[in-house]
């Protein structure tokens, strides 16, 4: 079985936008943005991706992934979505970890043609996202460690009350908590429960996994951070320190929390017409 995804606009188009979601969740969080982008962009190619384990890549094998169910092997599985196109990638949680990774990979890729070809990915929009989730001596902008064992703890218990706890996370701090909630909820039965293999495992990639170093060695492609300022996930100070890079612009949604696209759609809509 192949990667599922949606798509909108021009399906011939040699530039394309590619959307990304988060941990528990599927393509089905970008339809509106989607939506609006093919209105606004009608020449370009828009898609939405289903992670293998998600969405109506549920019943992806996991065993294609090698046997290992990582950012690495997700950016892989990806890979010829890209095929030839000038793409901009948008991406939400821990999808930014697989964005970052798929750049990486993308840039070692034009390396070894040694021709002049530039790489396919020209643009990484990382929404409520983070190169290391997580707390370490060096980071403090970030989560306790706690939290996403205690989540993988739990996820072995009840998985469908793991994952609204996880969506009521996501909401908080945000203003219309209890309403994005219902969305995000209504989004995530749309394309059918994810898999359980690919959640215990995206928490693992949400825990461990650190792209800090390969963020900074991006120097050369425009990075843009749309953030909440309410996020309690990926934390706005740590926002903040990431911009400081030169090839990194920081947007932020004063009242939103982890799902600003929800929260503040029409706020969001009008960082992508800056951004794109």
């Amino acid at each position: 079985m192949a990667i599922s995804f949606q798509e909108w606009g021009n399906t011939e188009a040699q530039q394309q936008i590619l959307f990304i979601h988060g941990w528990g969740m599927n393509s089905g969080v970008w339809t509106d943005i989607a939506e609006y982008l093919e209105q606004l962009y009608p020449e370009r190619l828009i898609r939405c991706v289903d992670l293998p384990g998600y969405g109506q890549s549920s019943a992806y094998d996991l065993e294609r992934l090698g046997g290992v169910y990582n950012s690495q092997t997700l950016a892989q599985s990806m890979e010829p979505l890209l095929e030839g196109k000038q793409t901009s990638l948008i991406a939400w949680s821990m999808g930014g970890l697989v964005a970052i990774q798929m750049l990486t990979d993308d840039r070692l890729r034009a390396k070894k043609r040694h021709t002049n070809k530039k790489s396919q990915i020209s643009k990484l929009l990382l929404v409520s996202s983070t190169p290391r989730f997580v707390q370490a001596e060096d980071w403090p902008y970030a989560v306790e460690a706690q939290i996403f064992e205690e989540f993988s703890r739990s996820l072995s218990r009840d998985h469908r009350a793991t994952l609204k706890r996880f969506l009521a996370i996501q909401a908080m701090g945000s203003r219309t908590a209890r309403n994005d909630i219902k969305i995000l909820q209504a989004q995530l039965l749309q394309r059918g429960e994810p898999d359980q293999q690919a959640l215990e495992s995206g928490l693992q990639i949400l825990l461990k996994e650190d792209k800090r170093r390969q963020l900074q060695e991006m120097s050369d492609v425009p990075v843009i951070l749309i953030a909440g300022k309410y996020d309690t996930l990926a934390k706005y100070q740590g926002q903040k320190v990431l911009a400081e890079q030169d090839n990194i612009s920081l947007y932020s949604i004063s009242q939103a929390g982890h799902a600003p696209f929800i929260s503040h759609p029409e706020e969001f809509k009008k960082i992508l017409q800056n951004v794109i």
